[in-house]
């Protein structure tokens, strides 16, 4: 892809280069090269289970065959007091912390000590039926006597919310004789061994160890009170802080499987108390011990996930723990061992004791994840994509954890979706507006669901709305479990009454979306409706001058902006979150019946003078446009701040800066104008996309992740083909799976996911919904193969498919699907309509260049737009090879003469290659010294003496050579570069060099107008053939989906060796030239191939000459060469002294 829009302002969230975890078939496994330097956390958090009301997060262990898990409960918390210091209603008094309601372990302990692993266990998780595996193919005793294989598996189930299950199988049981005999044979004190059995006969027939198959629940009475527990079979817990009761119920059995027979151990019951265990997490301590309002990011005890700073206090707990002893010795080798643990939670209320067998559950969840994935699906294919699938298994993964949370929507989705604790099991309401759109347009079922837990939570809004003073209405907090604003807020300007808007807005787009609606279900959303739009008039105020109502100091979700008057996102979507309440109160009358309504208006309290008041209060709503800049501005007072100069800031900016600082810059986190033309669409022109995409997206720090796919999506309905938001796409998709911004132990960040899958249907997919009709405009963006979505609209699955070719419609469930195409072509696809004939794909290619121009893309070799790049890469390898000459000048007691630039420019800047990318002219260059390096690897270090090890070497002293000098782009160039790009020409950059990025980093301005790139790094990765080959250009081609006869190249050095059926593919090349070789070997006459067939035109040229001085700078200079090239290759020759072209 491009380089993206990077600004000063933004957080950096780069991929790595390679992925932590691969797609195998429908499973996630963990990479087993980077397993060694990747946080344990960041593996624990994939791959958690959940159904949306447990969460079970395993925690890895690499040295024992210990299994840990921490249980968390949707709904379950500690409530944690505040030191407010002040006596008001305004602030906070306790807020509400996720809490883990236990620990389980499952260990298997040989002869007093745990088993120690000899490998580091493969991980998996299964897509299609939501179980975890964890497989040890090594475990062994302390003395190596014993050893066997651990297989884990768990499963979350997704039918029975309450229910989980996990079971270790332990098989392939060996004695090793000799481990003993040499054990005994030691230096130990008293001559024993740690399997040994005691007596003098040592030998492998007396071979015995005591092994205790062992499921543990550890609870922290710190937190908890033990209401009962007299075994772990039956747990009640009550929280110490906010009297939440939690039911646990388990089952614990251990299975022994001989050669002839099976039986399970009788097992052995203790209870302990202790201060302090074993077993307790380093990340996990008391809620008492950490401030809830502390958002300092150098302050490790207010980060979840991160170490305690300072020294730990005793935790006091009760571990109640089931013991299974069996001996193992040459006549009881057992098969197979296994041990199965069963566990029900419950907050309040009886448990069942009936549990299913792991396997029954497994089974059921296949059935259910089947039908889910025959009706969802999502795959983007890049073309720059070094790693198979990667896109794709991220993708399927966002959708794969949407569907398990979905199950228990109606209780509310938590921030983390119940994969960490602590604030992460808190719900975030402003998430809730891509997690509406996402299972609107995915599973209405579940944004049903999503619905009525808002309309749950509506006594506690109504109680908010009462203590910020306002007669009736329901205010909604940003962040809560049980109700209650967990964030301190001190004024009516930042309580999220934004969050009403949204919730409008997700009520209004379900109607649109769903055909069928139970009248129970009308009535809760109307009274939603309602509640959160009578908000508006009593914030506002009337201004008599002019007859506008106003709503002033309204912060919207954007926190870097959040005190101010004239809030943008605020005034448009509360004008029209009034305009809808009205409008769906009008539509719902003759639906739901008078009787009905006028209940349901008597039940909250609302007259129908305050329904008409909607419509004026709506009209006089005045959203303003900056007229001289033509775009939409945060608040009235935004294009007075002050821009960001300071140095590169650090991030996020609310944990580094005042917030006074950060008002009075212009700077924004969530772009709130961005995310309401995405919302409201049809409120908005085109150019309007444009123009404040431009001013946005330079000034956003991107703190938030969510905000990457606000402005992707907007990049992709502004700028269509020509979009270069995939760099922030791809960083928001994989999130989570490759740990971008380090954030593992705070849990999956769900909000990302739903605004990923977003950017991609609402951005690339063109999707539009209006009051009545689906609307679909898909664009391809440069750099993508196929891109891929399956959305519901009204009982129908429509599955649409886009490529460079074509956009494929096809029915996939549902008998009948309307939808416009492009704003003007209305489809129909149905399953056999009225007795009409069946028509359930079409397929619309995709448009193509009117071919009245003379050229549609671009492709510049990177160091022909600079003058003096070579120049640097020959003083480069200088160094490097200096530093080579200098050890064997020294070892071998000779002379070795220096690299020349002559020689430099022969040997390397001409040399031929083959293959692939090999070096060969340095290779020569040291072949002619005596010096015969092998070629290496890309991963060999700077210091290691191969050709890779020296290119190496030479990457960091350019960059550092870069970083110096700061080379910029040709002002030539520069000017041609914008012109191209204002005419929509596509662009793409290449170099064969690893240095590429360096350069473009120091030319900002100008890498934003290349929509591809090809570096020195994918070379390698795809086995591109290096100079003469043109492959590099082919497939920038290819990046940028334009015809190679249609495209132009921009290159150096192309006198030599070339093939002019290769040269013949483009509509015409560029030898652009080169000052250093210039100044060192004089101006030489252009040695370039033509056609034999072209001979008879006249001999017109392949390539032509470009020296400094003639570079066009527009399109128009450009087209004027290309319609004749003859006249401008004969004047090249002149002014060179030379011949332009000749056969080959």
């Amino acid at each position: 892809m491009g380089f993206g829009q990077r600004s000063l302002l933004a957080r950096e969230y780069e991929l790595p280069k390679r992925p932590i975890f691969h797609l195998d078939g429908w499973s996630i496994i963990q990479g087993t090269d980077v397993a060694a330097y990747v946080s344990s956390s960041v593996t624990d958090g994939v791959m958690y289970g959940t159904n949306g009301c447990i969460g079970t997060r395993h925690h890895c262990e690499s040295e024992t065959a210990v299994v840990r898990t921490s249980v968390y409960m949707n709904g379950v918390y500690h409530s944690a007091p505040v030191n407010t210091y002040i006596d008001s209603e305004a602030f906070l008094e306790e807020v509400q912390l996720g809490a883990t309601v236990c620990e389980v372990i499952l260990d298997c302990i040989i002869d007093g000590e745990s088993g120690t692993l000899r490998s580091s266990p493969v991980r998996r998780l299964d897509m299609r039926d939501a179980t975890y595996s964890s497989s040890c193919s090594g475990v062994i005793s302390g003395d190596g006597g014993l050893m066997f294989e651990a297989y884990y598996r768990r499963v979350v189930s997704l039918n029975d919310l309450n229910l989980w299950s996990a079971e270790v199988v332990y098989s392939n049981f060996s004695l090793n004789p000799l481990a003993t005999e040499l054990a005994v044979d030691s230096s130990n004190t008293f001559g024993y061994s740690a399997g040994y059995s005691g007596k003098d006969d040592c030998n492998s027939e007396l071979q015995a160890y005591s092994v205790e198959f062992m499921a543990t629940l550890v609870v922290c009475l710190d937190e908890w009170d033990l209401v009962r527990g007299d075994s772990m079979d039956e747990v009640l817990l009550r929280s110490l802080s906010s009297s939440v009761t939690v039911s646990t119920v388990t089952q614990t059995s251990c299975l022994v499987e001989t050669s002839d027979s099976e039986y399970k151990i009788i097992p052995e019951h203790e209870i302990q108390r202790k201060a302090g265990d074993m077993y307790a997490s380093s990340h996990e301590y008391p809620t008492s011990l950490v401030d809830p309002t502390n958002e300092n990011e150098s302050d490790c005890s207010a980060m979840p996930g991160l170490p305690w700073c300072g020294e730990i206090p005793a935790v006091r707990r009760v571990c109640l723990r089931k013991r299974f002893v069996y001996t193992v010795t040459s006549d009881s080798i057992p098969q197979k061992v296994t041990l199965s643990f069963h566990a029900r939670h419950r907050n309040g209320g009886a448990v069942s004791r009936i549990f299913p067998s792991l396997s029954d559950t497994v089974t059921k969840q296949r059935a259910l994840l089947e039908e889910f994935w025959s009706t969802l699906y999502i795959d983007m294919q890049q073309q720059d994509e070094m790693s198979p699938n990667r896109l794709r298994l991220a993708l399927l993964f966002n959708s794969f954890r949407l569907f398990c949370v979905s199950r228990n929507l109606q209780c509310g989705l938590p921030r983390a979706g119940c994969s960490a604790t602590r604030e992460s099991l808190q719900y975030d309401l402003q998430q809730y507006i891509y997690h509406g759109i996402y299972y609107t347009l995915t599973s209405p079922g579940s944004a049903l669901a999503l619905l009525r837990s808002l309309y749950a939570m509506l006594p506690h809004a109504r109680k908010n709305a009462h203590r910020l003073s306002l007669e009736h209405g329901a205010v909604f907090p940003r962040n809560t479990i049980a109700g209650d604003e967990c964030r301190r807020h001190c004024n009516l300007s930042n309580t999220g009454l934004h969050l009403n808007a949204e919730i409008g807005r997700l009520i209004n787009m379900f109607f649109s979306a769903v055909g069928t609606i139970e009248s129970n279900d009308r009535l809760m959303l109307l009274e939603l409706m309602l509640e959160t739009a009578r908000v508006w008039p009593q914030v506002g105020e009337w201004i008599e001058n002019d007859g506008a109502f106003r709503l002033e100091n309204i912060a919207g979700p954007d926190e870097y902006n959040a005190d101010a008057s004239g809030n943008f996102y605020i005034y448009l979507s509360a004008k029209l979150h009034l305009r809808s309440a009205l409008n769906l109160y009008e539509q719902q009358r003759p639906v739901i019946g008078e009787d009905g309504v006028s209940a349901l208006l008597k039940k909250i309290g609302m007259r129908h003078e305050e329904l008409e008041a909607f419509e004026t209060i709506s009209n006089r709503i005045v959203v303003r446009r900056d007229d001289h800049l033509g775009v939409y501005m945060v608040h009235d007072h935004f294009d007075t701040l002050r821009e960001w100069r300071d140095e590169r800031p650090k991030h996020p900016f609310s944990m580094n800066y005042h917030p006074l600082a950060i008002y009075r810059h212009k700077v924004v986190d969530i772009p709130e104008v961005l995310l309401a033309m995405l919302l409201y669409p049809e409120e908005f022109e085109e150019k309007d996309f444009l123009r404040n995409l431009a001013y946005y997206a330079p000034i956003c720090a991107f703190d938030s992740p969510e905000s990457l796919g606000i402005v992707a999506a907007v990049d992709f309905r502004a700028h269509r083909q020509f979009a270069r938001g995939m760099p922030f796409l791809r960083s928001l998709i994989s999130l989570d799976l490759d740990n971008v911004i380090y954030t593992a132990g705070e849990g999956l960040n769900f909000g990302a996911m739903s605004s990923a899958w977003m950017a991609i249907v609402i951005g690339i997919g063109g999707v539009k919904i209006t009051s009545r009709n689906l609307h679909l405009d898909p664009c391809f963006p440069v750099g993508l193969n196929v891109v891929t979505f399956t959305l519901r609209w009204r009982g129908a699955t429509l599955c649409t498919t886009i490529n460079k070719d074509s956009i494929t419609y096809s029915l996939v469930s549902g008998e009948s699907i309307r939808f416009v195409h492009a704003d003007k072509y209305r489809i129909h696809l149905h399953d056999g309509h009225r007795n009409c004939a069946a028509r359930q794909r079409v397929t619309i290619p995709q448009s193509v260049s009117c071919g009245h121009r003379e050229f549609d893309g671009a492709v510049f070799l990177c160091e022909s737009l600079f003058d003096n790049s070579v120049k640097m890469n020959f003083f480069s390898w200088y160094r490097i090879l200096e530093s080579l000459y200098e050890n064997h000048r020294a070892l071998h007691m000779r002379d070795i003469p220096a690299l020349t630039a002559e020689e430099f420019i022969r040997k390397v800047i001409y040399q031929a290659e083959h293959c692939g990318i090999a070096f060969s002219g340095v290779h020569n260059v040291l072949l002619d010294r005596g010096i015969d390096l092998d070629l290496g690897s890309p991963d060999d270090a700077e210091i290691v003496e191969t050709r890779y090890g020296l290119a190496n070497a030479k990457v960091a002293e350019m960059e550092d050579t870069v970083s110096s000098t700061t080379p910029r782009v040709t002002p030539a160039f520069q000017a041609l570069l914008r012109d191209l790009a204002e005419s929509d020409i596509s662009l793409a950059i290449v170099s064969y060099s690893r240095s590429l990025k360096t350069l473009m980093r120091y030319n900002q301005d100008s890498a934003a107008y290349f929509h591809a790139c090809i570096d020195g790094e994918e070379a390698y990765e795809r086995n591109i053939k290096s100079r003469p080959h043109l492959d590099i250009f082919v497939r920038a081609v290819e990046k940028i989906h334009v015809d190679p006869a249609r495209c132009i190249v921009f290159s150096s050095h192309l006198d030599k060796n070339f093939i002019a059926s290769e040269l013949a593919q483009f509509r015409m090349v560029f030898d652009v030239e080169d000052l250093f070789v210039t100044e060192v070997m004089g101006k030489t006459a252009g040695d370039y191939p033509v056609h034999k067939a072209e001979q008879g035109d006249g001999g017109r040229p392949l390539v032509l000459r470009l020296a400094r001085e003639r570079i066009p700078t527009t399109i128009d200079a450009l087209e004027d060469i290309l319609c004749d090239p003859v006249t401008f290759a004969g004047a090249s020759s002149r002014a060179d002294e030379g011949v332009f072209a000749k056969e080959i």
